[in-house]
């Protein structure tokens, strides 16, 4: 049994960032199946640069009809995707957004994700998002007022962070399904390491990847933030996303 234990241990300390960070879905390309315009999305094909050198590829698109004055004038959603697969399989979720909020919607991938450089990690991601956040509000076609950052599960740990590095610019934050930090995941996802990992457990320290959001929402109290939960929810808690209320 302590054999056991141990092997599970090593494989959560030396596989971490493959369990956290699943670029490439099993059994499914790598690259896009498809890209906006497949859902009648007007788009621009976007290229950024992180502050330590990788290109991350984006999507920025708005309803079809749009012109540009309308597109200036509209709200911005930056959207931070879920842990696993590229951008393009959030595209049958981010069309009825611009269709029924009237916004703009910015996607990107993270570093090692569909077409980007690098390979992922909490510290990279963390630049990736203040990357894609800067590059929003430096455009001169877009209202840098109405910025709304939206994160989905491990997207929601990565907006929180963008809202704490760039706040005074950003006008609200949306969480759906995320959790409060990893440390609190692992008992969840990986129920045979409970009794060595987890609140108060010995063998935390082999937990690296934090992503602490409810430290983040702390500091956050000034920002409007919306909070979406399914209480069916079988990979995160809906109490976690109960306590970051």
């Amino acid at each position: 049994l302590g054999g056991v234990a141990g092997l599970a241990l090593g494989l959560l300390y030396f596989l971490q960032e493959k369990i956290i960070y699943v670029p490439r879905l099993p059994g499914i390309p790598s690259d896009y199946p498809y890209l906006p315009d497949s859902f009648q999305m007007a788009f621009e094909d976007v290229w950024l640069t992180t502050a330590d050198g990788l290109r991350l590829h984006a999507w920025l698109m708005w309803p079809p009809h749009w012109g540009e004055e309308r597109r200036r004038s509209a709200p911005t959603v930056i959207f931070f995707q879920e842990n696993a697969g590229n951008m393009a399989f959030r595209l049958p979720f981010l069309k009825p957004m611009t269709r029924l909020l009237d916004c703009n919607v910015f996607i990107f991938s993270y570093r090692g994700y569909g077409r980007s450089q690098g390979t992922p990690s909490e510290q990279g991601l963390r630049l990736d998002a203040e990357c894609a956040v800067d590059h929003i509000l430096r455009r001169t076609d877009l209202d840098p007022r109405r910025v709304v950052l939206f994160g989905r599960s491990l997207g929601g740990a990565v907006a929180a962070h963008a809202a704490v590095r760039r706040r005074p610019q950003v006008a609200g934050l949306v969480l759906e399904n995320t959790f409060t930090r990893i440390l609190d995941l692992v008992p969840h996802t990986m129920p045979f390491l409970r009794p060595l990992v987890g609140p108060g457990k010995p063998f935390n320290f082999l937990v690296r990847n934090h992503w602490n959001t409810k430290v983040l929402l702390e500091q956050l109290t000034d920002l409007p933030t919306l909070f979406l939960s399914a209480l069916e929810d079988e990979m995160l808690p809906p109490a976690q996303m109960k306590e970051l209320f």
